[in-house]
């Protein structure tokens, strides 16, 4: 028993950090609150897609989610981020078949006003990226299914939405 001593202590000290690692992460986690239920068609724009790589995940920055919208169309569609929030990109999350858009954390929002143009002979393609923590979503979502929702405008001001599902574990 006197051989293994060392071994004991070590696996009793790995043992503490990671619980201690543990707590503090269970009680550093914000979670989003659930919005108002959203019921509008996506993905109804022919020659527009919008992809989602495999979400990852970091205990300090919650999800990352890389998005790309792909364009094939002469149709132009606007998106806009008029610098009070992050107007264009959405998180949503499906529970009992029914679409629920994610709330903020956050009331001021240090963005600018910007517009992108897709479509035409304008743009064939926009990346972005939603950093959960950064995007004021939290740290933490509850396991289910979500999607990135993006509104985009036609040039008469209609909104149209893009579309992209993934699941949380």
């Amino acid at each position: 028993m006197k051989r293994y001593r060392g071994w004991i202590v070590l696996l009793v000290f790995v043992a503490l950090c990671a619980g201690g690692v543990w707590l503090i992460l269970k009680t550093t986690a914000e979670y989003p609150e659930l919005g108002e239920p959203v019921s509008y068609p996506v993905n109804q724009i022919e020659g527009f897609e919008l992809t989602i790589e495999e979400p990852s995940w970091s205990p300090f920055k919650g999800y990352t989610i890389r998005w790309s919208v792909d364009a094939d169309s002469k149709d132009i569609y606007y998106f806009t981020q008029d610098g009070e929030a992050p107007d264009f990109v959405f998180l949503e999350q499906c529970i009992g078949g029914q679409w629920y858009r994610l709330g903020y954390l956050e009331e001021n929002f240090p963005f600018n006003t910007v517009e992108f143009a897709l479509g035409g002979e304008k743009s064939t393609g926009l990346v972005g990226s939603i950093v959960q923590k950064y995007a004021y979503y939290g740290t933490r979502l509850e396991p289910g299914t979500y999607r990135v929702v993006l509104e985009m405008k036609s040039e008469d001001g209609a909104p149209h939405y893009l579309a992209a599902e993934f699941e949380v574990k």
